[in-house]
């Protein structure tokens, strides 16, 4: 398999090619990335697809510090861990909970506001109340472990966590890149992919960083991040980090430590002006706390692809089926949208997750079920997909 984009007009695109799918009992090799060949055509359209800083942020990308709105919006229930009270008050069954403003002059603080007048709760919503929230199966089916284990059902009524002053602002504190790249020598382009697992506090926390040089694929970084916060659960079944294994390169000196340590990793080789490309990297930049002006996220170039209709219908199905830290948001992209610039593509009838889209553009399959997510497997998979757009991009001039 070759990558090259020539702006030759004669020589045919090479694209990425299929293969025949290995025996179940025989695991595929892991792909090697071969060099796409750069040129002054080739960078012109990779940066006509970054995104505008709107479209960024409708997509729920951080590009500013937190107002004081958007870090109530990060209070917690003290007992079960969820978001308090906004996404709370759409859900019948969930009793409000007071914060500062309208709900605490109304009825005075620490009071719990009563929402059976607005129609009782159904013995379904009681169900859903009690699922486990952090591991599979239902009810207290997990629940049985170890003695001081946190609780893990949702609780009907919720209790404000009390937060240390400044404490929300240090921890959802974001850092834009620095204008001098560490390393001295800043890459064009790089595909970053972090794995996160879920931390005490009910969070995201980052748990393992990798990215990749667009061009030449090489492998830049990939290690293991030791959280700075005691963790409740590694997301083994999807991150494929066991706490074993965190705990062995946190002995061996073999991880990064702190989501700090993360991003000044990626900063030796990435500057204001480097092409930052991910899927759906929205929740891997805000578990950095990372703001980048210059992003192409191959989920909104991809749902830009596809017609109207048919990303209405695909959202709809990813809604039901996804959920859990890397839930890719919705957002509109108003640059992606049809023009002569576009990449020209039929109508996909698979999904927008990284796993459908490698599948149907590249004949790869990757995130195999049982064996958890590769970071440096998924951010090759999503170069190359990027480089698939843009070449059908230069195949319409050529």
């Amino acid at each position: 398999m070759a990558f090259e984009a020539s702006r030759a007009p004669g020589p045919r695109l090479a694209m990425p090619t299929s293969f025949v799918m290995p025996p179940r009992d025989k695991q595929p090799e892991p792909v090697q990335p071969e060099a796409i060949q750069s040129s002054e055509e080739y960078l012109q359209h990779l940066r006509s697809l970054v995104h505008f800083r709107s479209d960024l942020q409708k997509s729920g990308y951080v590009m500013h510090q937190l107002s004081q709105d958007d870090l109530n919006r990060k209070r917690r229930c003290g007992r079960c861990g969820r978001h308090l009270p906004y996404r709370m008050k759409r859900l019948m069954w969930l009793q409000k909970t007071p914060v500062r403003g309208k709900d605490e002059d109304k009825d005075g603080p620490g009071e719990p506001i009563d929402n059976s007048v607005q129609g009782g709760t159904s013995k379904k919503d009681k169900e859903a109340a009690l699922q486990c929230r952090y591991h599979p199966g239902k009810k207290w089916t997990c629940c049985n472990g170890t003695p001081g284990s946190p609780p893990c059902r949702s609780f009907q009524e919720h209790t404000p966590k009390i937060y240390a002053a400044g404490e929300l602002e240090r921890e959802w504190r974001f850092y834009p890149t620095p204008f001098e790249c560490a390393g001295g020598s800043p890459a064009v382009a790089v595909v970053i992919d972090c794995e996160m697992g879920t931390a005490i506090t009910g969070e995201s926390e980052l748990i393992r960083v990798s990215a990749v040089d667009y061009f030449s694929g090489k492998v830049l970084l990939d290690k293991l991040v030791y959280p700075d916060i005691k963790m409740l659960h590694y997301n083994t079944r999807y991150s494929g980090v066991t706490r074993q294994d965190m705990e062995d390169a946190r002995r061996t000196r073999s991880c990064l430590f702190g989501r700090a340590s993360a991003r000044r990793a990626l900063w030796e080789f990435i500057d204001p002006d480097t092409i930052v490309i991910g899927h759906g990297a929205n929740s891997d930049l805000t578990c950095l706390r990372w703001i980048h002006p210059v992003i192409i996220d191959t989920h909104l170039v991809e749902k830009a692809n596809r017609p109207p209709e048919e990303t209405k219908q695909t959202a709809q199905g990813q809604e039901a089926q996804v959920s859990g830290p890397q839930l890719l948001r919705e957002g509109a992209n108003a640059q992606q949208g049809p023009s002569d610039n576009a990449p020209a593509v039929p109508k996909q009838k698979g999904g927008l997750s990284l796993k459908a889209l490698a599948k149907e553009r590249l004949g790869r399959e990757i995130q195999i079920k049982g064996q958890g997510h590769d970071s440096v497997e998924d951010s090759i998979a999503t170069r190359d997909v990027l480089h698939w757009n843009v070449c059908q991009m230069l195949q319409r001039l050529t």
